[in-house]
């Protein structure tokens, strides 16, 4: 009699990282067939400090697939209107609606949430079967990988063992300063440098609705070397003072209570918004106010063996254009995508996955993600630079060109739009609320109803980079002359 054929252990995922990734990873491994665990060092998953997050369309559409849209829609709230002012004396250059622009292309529109609100409508909609999942107070100090799988210490003892490891655990990941130890050969609590460069920091807290302030608006005013912003909610409103540091760092600073008051005595004068200074908002501030710093930057590997990287470990963005979280859901969804393809295909063959399986997959993971990473950074620096001016070009840019051409308009249909159209769904899970738009999706997941309606579903997003080139060689002919007014100014 022949002896059974040993079955291949279940496929079992460990997933650094309790914050916003963390969760929208719970979410999406529960929709899975793959056993899973979180892994949050903090004792509590809720922030400590309240900022604010914004959500881009094809965020939306995987909420959806996740069955978490409905909890999500009722504590976020839209921006209509962008107001872009001088922080000097409150003149006005500019004021635009790109918001309904965005939603009659994509369907879903932008909107923006109370990030300790989003988690905990995030948290909440799991089931009880996935919260259960998530362990708090297990900060990861040592991870081990063999030819079969992952082991993961944690500080307090206990010890995980799974398949492979997702390292959602943020800017300092810690899971990034293992990956990279290993990957040279180190011991794996060696200190790695951080990949990332901080240029601006951040003071940053939450105010109440300000009379004369429109709902629905955010006020971002410009000054050389730094930049300030109010924007307005239906039920509160969020205020961030961005400032440049002497020289650009990798360290990792902390700020005290002395240093926001050193901000707040050297900025106090600024305008935030019409007919508000920085010293006039500060002190109605409810709760803790933050300091932070804003790296900016991108990971070169993104895996090594049985870990890998997704969100802000890989890819830290300026928060200017609102596009780091949804960066790194769509990490996500890519990575979840080839799992699901991988673990059904070896299911179907009995065969255990290896690391030589894994290794292909998280370099075909990079390699989709890449294709619109660099344009997602590039977006991300220069609103951040347009408002905080570095260089004389900045200051050209914000001063002269962006209010007298339609930048906004053609950024939202040339350079945003086409990298929402090509962003990944759960290929694999049901769209169920895709509403009417303008411009078509590349990727359709399965859909239990008829193809839904669109406005015009033949033409495709551009993805032609001539435009951008194009405008590129204009404005660098209009910036040298520019550059000669500015200093003559």
């Amino acid at each position: 009699m022949l002896e059974d054929t040993p079955q291949p252990k279940p496929f079992r995922a460990i997933i650094v990282g309790g914050g916003l990734l963390g969760l929208t990873a719970a979410h999406i491994f529960a929709k899975m067939d793959m056993d899973y665990v979180v892994l949050e060092q903090h004792d509590d998953l809720m922030p400590k400090i309240g900022s604010l997050l914004s959500l881009m369309p094809h965020t939306f559409r995987v909420l959806d697939q996740l069955d978490a849209l409905d909890a999500v829609s009722s504590v976020v709230t839209r921006v209509d209107k962008n107001v872009f002012m001088s922080a000097n004396d409150a003149t006005i250059w500019k004021a635009e609606k790109l918001a309904q622009l965005i939603e009659t292309n994509h369907g879903h529109g932008v909107r923006i949430v109370h990030r300790p609100h989003y988690v905990e409508a995030l948290y909440k909609s799991l089931p009880e079967s996935a919260k259960a999942r998530i362990h708090v107070q297990k900060r990861v100090v040592r991870i081990d990988v063999t030819d079969d799988g992952v082991t993961v210490h944690c500080a307090d003892g206990s010890v995980e063992r799974g398949s492979m490891v997702i390292g959602a655990d943020g800017v300092h990941s810690r899971t990034r300063q293992t990956m990279q130890s290993l990957a040279a050969g180190l011991p794996a609590d060696t200190d790695q440098p951080s990949p990332f460069i901080t240029t601006f920091r951040v003071l940053f807290g939450n105010l109440p609705l300000l009379r004369d302030l429109e709902s629905g608006t955010n006020y971002e005013c410009a000054a050389t070397g730094v930049s300030t912003q109010i924007l307005t909610g239906t039920k509160q409103s969020w205020l961030a003072v961005y400032e440049k540091l002497e020289t650009p760092t990798s360290k990792r600073l902390r700020w005290t209570e002395d240093d926001k008051q050193g901000i707040l005595k050297k900025w106090g004068n600024l305008y935030v918004a019409p007919g508000y200074t920085l010293n006039d908002v500060y002190h109605c501030c409810s709760g803790a106010v933050g300091l932070i710093n804003l790296e900016e930057g991108l990971l070169d590997t993104w895996s090594w063996k049985r870990i890998v990287l997704v969100g802000d470990a890989v890819r830290k963005l300026e928060p200017h254009a609102g596009l780091g979280y949804n960066s790194g859901v769509s990490d996500l969804v890519e990575l979840a995508n080839g799992l699901q393809r991988l673990t059904r295909e070896k299911s179907a063959s009995s065969s255990p996955i290896r690391t030589a399986d894994l290794e292909d997959l998280f370099r075909a993971y990079q390699a989709q993600r890449m294709e619109d990473t660099p344009t997602i950074i590039s977006m991300s620096e220069r609103r951040a630079r347009m408002c905080a001016w570095l260089t004389t070009k900045d200051w050209f840019m914000a001063r002269v060109v962006f209010p007298w051409l339609p930048l906004g308009e053609w950024s939202v249909k040339r350079i945003l739009g086409p990298v929402i159209c090509r962003a990944p769904v759960l290929d694999w899970l049901y769209e169920k609320h895709l509403p009417a738009r303008a411009i078509p999706y590349v990727h359709h997941p399965k859909s239990k109803a008829k193809k839904i309606v669109t406005y015009n579903d033949t033409v495709a997003p551009s993805t032609s980079r001539l435009p951008l080139l194009t405008g590129t060689i204009v404005l660098a002919a209009v910036a040298t002359v520019g550059f000669r007014l500015h200093k003559r100014l």
